[in-house]
């Protein structure tokens, strides 16, 4: 029975030992399995298999004529998409865009407005758990004018090659002096960007030509026409000096061209002679420039005033009784002040001067506003008594 109970301890140890190895075993397994679980922590926190999604990215372009403070309300965006392959174009609204992306790309942007150069900027998209933004500002610088200008005949419409030319304006700092081509007669020149410019030309045997041009297009031409000196009959046959400018979109006439089958009338053969040698205005000449003695504006404004009424009532009541004349009302200034601005000035109160005149009654159609601004001096500008002299507003019977 002690032998008995001898084994029975003998394989009681040995089984506690074969137990004891092979939790020991077991443990071994479980500590490897608790020691590989760090690796595999990046793959569980990514945000598909942990359910957090991602937020749409927004990219904003704005675009702004030379600084920021004058945003384009005309502005293009062009935008490539390399996830896409496609190329969107957008008006700027305000001169501002705002587009969504809900996967990251890469763009290519090119923002552009008429007159003005081309801003490019290639931008790289993220999208991200909180959602990114972008902003392109894209400040244009104005684009310059390539001007192509040549000279003809009135009459036989023939290029004339030894035509001479000097154009100013913009700021009216520079004057630049042009000679055409020996070979074609055309001049081409570079100018800093769209606006009025003061066109002035001369050939031998031709009257000289000054006409403001206003230039609007990145590719312009000006065609003059020369009229020549000592033609016989030349009032009754010439068409008016002439600048016609044109780009690739638009045409801009600064003075009509005369139509050669309608012949306006005779001026002495339509009013009573009489009658206007007794006005303040003397006698009225078809191309005589006539000064309004009385005119006035407030300072630096087309408001005319009060004092102005009995001198523009004279000149409606020779526009009534003589109902064929057609007159140009022609503004000048003094050469005090931006160019630009005084060719505008002028302009704008030869239009308020026609707007007087529509209230009596006078047909808009036969009233024309032309500013000249400083270009027609009667005295040098060389005192305030001159300058005086200098700002006034003339007409010049059709």
């Amino acid at each position: 029975m002690l032998l008995s109970n001898g084994k029975l301890f003998l394989a009681t140890v040995v089984y506690l030992l074969v137990v004891s190895s092979g939790m020991a075993q077991r443990r071994e397994v479980d500590y490897s399995r608790i020691k590989a679980t760090p690796s595999a922590r990046p793959v569980m926190a990514s945000p598909v298999e942990s359910g957090r999604a991602t937020k749409p990215s927004i990219l904003t372009v704005k675009a702004f004529a030379v600084d920021i403070s004058k945003p384009m309300t005309s502005a293009i965006a062009s935008i490539t998409s390399k996830a896409t392959g496609k190329t969107q174009q957008f008006s700027l609204v305000d001169g501002r865009l705002e587009r969504v992306f809900e996967g990251p790309d890469v763009l290519a942007i090119e923002v552009s407005g008429e007159g003005y150069t081309t801003a490019f900027r290639s931008m790289t998209i993220a999208v991200s758990p909180t959602g990114n933004r972008y902003e392109f500002d894209a400040q244009l610088d104005p684009a310059p004018i390539k001007l192509t200008v040549w000279a003809v005949d009135s009459r036989t419409n023939k290029l004339i090659h030894d035509a001479r030319f000097t154009i100013s304006g913009k700021a009216g700092k520079t004057t630049l002096l042009l000679t055409p081509d020996s070979v074609t007669g055309l001049v081409k020149t570079d100018l800093p960007g769209r606006g009025v410019y003061q066109l002035t030309s001369s050939a031998n045997g031709y009257g000289d030509f000054t006409k403001s041009i206003r230039l609007d297009s990145v590719q312009s031409e000006a065609r003059v026409m020369l009229t020549p000196k000592k033609t016989p009959d030349i009032t009754k046959t010439q068409a008016l000096p002439e600048a016609v400018v044109k780009s690739a979109k638009t045409a801009y006439v600064e003075t009509p061209t005369a139509k050669p089958a309608l012949k306006a009338p005779a001026l002495s053969a339509n009013l009573r002679m009489p009658a206007v040698t007794n006005q303040p205005f003397g006698a009225i000449e078809k191309g005589k420039a006539v000064t309004l003695k009385n005119i006035y504006f407030d300072q630096s404004s087309p408001v005319l005033r009060p004092e102005s009424s009995p001198e523009l009532d004279q000149l409606a009541a020779v526009l009534s009784e003589n109902p064929a004349l057609q007159i140009e009302i022609r503004g000048h200034t003094d050469n005090q002040g931006d160019f630009d601005l005084n060719v505008k000035l002028s302009r704008d109160r030869c239009q308020a001067v026609i707007d007087y005149l529509a209230g009596k009654g006078i047909a808009k159609s036969r009233l024309k506003a032309v500013g000249r601004g400083p270009i027609d001096p009667v005295s040098p500008n060389s005192s305030e008594d001159n300058r005086k002299k200098n700002r006034r507003v003339e007409f010049v019977a059709l």
